[in-house]
């Protein structure tokens, strides 16, 4: 892509003419709606839903509306509010102790629905595709195809699917069924923690089909560097993936509320970045010049009456800014650079946090993001076994 031809968000400024071709071509419909689109992925009945979605209300945005009530909240978004951004629709049947496995069949009322709504993906509710599940993988994969061009295959995975000896089968399946695929990934911390994993998401994204990557952290930034449609990043951390199903036994106790830091291009627990900033108050990490904090010390969001609330209206302005820095850079090539050099300042800056009297860990994701982007081999290719 040249750069000239991106507009001030980022964002490919192409002539109508431009426009209906891409349309007509296949799942051109899909592609120009979303192309390069970070979506906001929210709970449809959260008590701030609307907060989040007018802070996804700009160009280059979109909303993942998550759960039963997504279509009724969509609905009211698109006919009532008339909302101009992209929406899709997860209804997250996958996740929770009750959750629906792969085989299980799609809601027809549910995929008609998305239909009559023109949402630009539709998007099945598809369940848990587990560790060895094959041929749930397949009739999710076959199911999609049989229902036309509009419609994309609901892959909610298990993390293990990216690793070296599952990968290929999954490429390969999504490879021949030849419809456009929405994953994302089950994990009790982190998908992308291992080296693995990174280098399977990318190898997913090459794939020619469009992939969208959905319930994601600032790896969605990665994701769109990579060839991905369009990616989601998560309100909070149970929607940046899912979680695996425990056996129910001891008290489970919610995640800590966390932010994004744009030097570290990581989310960090609000309690840890208030700990290590009273060590170093003036330290750069530690202040943030967007739109919500206006130069405010991140050690604010904290106190703020709703801290979670008060991290995601910091995060998801500091997300469009990286994003709007990487789609800058150019075509794909100059965004792997631009993201690669990116990751690569950002674990330089947390190694260079005075962790003597509290312990700071840096991200394993950084590293690996680096390695895949300095590797020379074929970027299809799995993760080299140490």
């Amino acid at each position: 892509m040249n750069q000239n031809s991106l507009g001030p968000e980022g964002v490919s400024v192409v002539n109508p003419s431009s426009i209906a071709s891409a349309q007509g071509a296949p799942f051109g419909r899909l592609k120009t709606a979303l192309a390069d689109v970070l979506l906001v992925q929210a709970d449809a009945d959260d008590a701030h839903s609307d907060i989040v979605i007018a802070r996804a209300d700009r160009a280059g945005g979109g909303i993942v509306l998550t759960g039963e009530k997504a279509l009724q909240k969509a609905e009211h978004l698109i006919r009532t509010q008339r909302y101009q951004r992209p929406v899709v629709t997860d209804r997250a049947r996958y996740t929770g102790k009750n959750r629906l496995l792969a085989s299980h069949s799609f809601d027809p009322v549910w995929i008609q629905r998305q239909r009559d709504l023109g949402l630009p993906a539709v998007l099945p509710d598809g369940g848990y595709v587990a560790e060895h599940d094959v041929p749930g993988l397949l009739s999710v994969l076959r199911r999609t195809a049989d229902l036309g061009p509009d419609v994309v295959a609901p892959l909610f995975l298990a993390a293990s699917w990216l690793q070296r000896d599952k990968l290929p089968c999954l490429v390969e399946a999504v490879s021949d069924a030849g419809v456009p695929i929405a994953v994302a990934f089950e994990h009790k911390k982190d998908p992308l923690a291992k080296k693995a994993a990174v280098y399977g998401l990318v190898a997913l994204l090459q794939v020619p089909v469009p992939v969208l990557l959905l319930r994601c952290d600032t790896a969605s930034i990665g994701a769109l560097a990579y060839g991905a449609v369009a990616a989601a990043v998560g309100t909070r951390s149970s929607l940046r993936h899912f979680y695996p199903v425990t056996d129910g036994s001891g008290p489970i106790r919610p995640p800590k509320p966390a932010a994004v830091v744009e030097r570290l291009l990581s989310y960090v627990h609000l309690d840890k970045i208030d700990q290590t900033a009273q060590l170093d108050p003036d330290h750069p990490d530690w202040h943030c010049s967007c739109d919500w904090c206006n130069g405010q010390s991140l050690q604010s969001l904290a106190s703020a009456p709703d801290p979670e609330l008060a991290a995601f209206l910091h995060s998801i302005e500091v997300l469009f800014r990286i994003r709007t820095n990487i789609l800058l850079a150019g075509d794909l090539t100059a965004r792997r650079e631009a993201w690669n050099e990116q990751c690569s300042s950002a674990q330089f800056n947390h190694m260079t946090i005075d962790d003597t009297q509290f312990k700071w860990d840096v991200p394993q994701h950084l590293a690996h993001w680096r390695e895949r982007g300095k590797d020379p081999s074929d970027l299809s290719a799995s993760a080299t076994p140490r």
